[in-house]
């Protein structure tokens, strides 16, 4: 399993060749840091020393930040899994990194990111785009995405119940449940409220990341 560690080493040359690129446990972020993280995600595998880099960005407001929206991408060689063991490992995650930030530049703000996030999702029903919708002026599509969730997570709830014999709540799904119904308590405030969320899950994210001084964007006084 490739370890923190290991990304730090096989990251180097990448580093070196872009001193402004920035570390971050799993990620590589290519700045700058606004709204969102545009960067490389390196996921790791049940196979020891094997790895996968993904181009990735992700919205720092919204409350399931950490995945983001990209996809894999192969070696020059065309080989579909890293090996951590390869002499020429540095040199080449570099070369790819460096060959694939190119996608990042179309992804700066919440038009362009919806845009960009088209390619690999459903954006009028992926629950991580909630906060974004809303935040774009489209409060009655973001409520739609949440509420059709909510209620998928209910029915099958029901479901399980019905035809299992044991049937116990799943924890993670229950305080997933739970966060859908305070952001629709949230959306259902109005604009100011949802600004003041979001705000507030982006400056817990980049705390997390450790990424406060090298925010660019920070939220303008809205208007009165």
């Amino acid at each position: 399993m490739t370890t923190t560690a290991d990304i730090k080493r096989i990251t180097r040359v990448a580093l070196q060749r872009n001193p402004h690129w920035i570390l971050r446990k799993q990620w590589l972020i290519v700045p700058p840091v606004n709204h969102y993280i545009c960067g490389f995600f390196f996921d790791r595998t049940s196979i020891a020393h094997y790895f996968h880099p993904n181009y990735r960005v992700a919205p720092l407001y919204e409350p399931e930040f950490g995945w983001g929206y990209g996809a894999r991408f192969e070696t020059s060689l065309g080989a579909e899994y890293w090996d951590m063991r390869d002499g020429n490992i540095e040199e080449e995650v570099a070369l790819r990194c460096e060959q694939e930030s190119a996608r990042f530049s179309c992804a700066r703000s919440l038009q362009s990111f919806l845009h960009y996030a088209a390619d690999f999702t459903n954006t009028k029903r992926q629950s991580s785009l909630i906060l974004t919708h809303a935040l774009m002026g489209n409060p009655l599509l973001a409520k739609k995405i949440l509420l059709e969730k909510l209620f998928e997570l209910e029915l099958e709830d029901w479901y399980r119940s019905q035809t299992w014999s044991h049937f116990k709540p799943d924890l993670p799904r229950v305080r997933w449940r739970r966060r859908l119904r305070r952001l629709l308590s949230i959306l259902n405030d109005g604009p100011a409220r949802v600004e003041a969320f979001a705000h507030t899950l982006e400056r817990i994210n980049l705390h997390k990341l450790d990424l406060e001084k090298h925010w660019t964007s920070p939220w303008s006084k809205r208007r009165r």
